[in-house]
């Protein structure tokens, strides 16, 4: 149960740093798909199975909480010093600086 939850924690947390909270949902959807599958081919009871598909799942969402948190923290303490993606525009800042649009 543990392994469960830091796995889809770790999950979580990588998954916030590529992609957006719309792909949260399959991926909880998967995670909870997987856990279910796992407690009925261990034949476990159904509270243990119950608990293994919320743990799942809250440590998806937690952890993609936690790696939105990071990012979010990191870019703003390297603000100064480095630019942060800018995932809408791919043009170079520092090219245009002389004109005025």
């Amino acid at each position: 149960m543990i392994w469960l939850s830091l796995i889809s924690l770790v999950v979580g947390v990588l998954l916030a740093q590529r992609f957006k909270v719309v792909l949260l949902v399959p991926a909880t959807l998967f995670a909870v798909v997987a856990a279910a599958g796992a407690g009925l081919v261990r034949t476990n009871s159904v509270w243990s199975t119950v608990l293994a598909i919320a743990a799942a799942g809250a440590g998806m969402q937690a952890g993609y909480f936690v790696g939105m948190l990071l990012q979010s923290r990191l870019c703003s303490l390297l603000a100064g010093r480095l630019p942060c993606s800018d995932p809408t525009s791919a043009r170079d800042p520092s090219i245009f600086s002389g004109f005025n649009f």
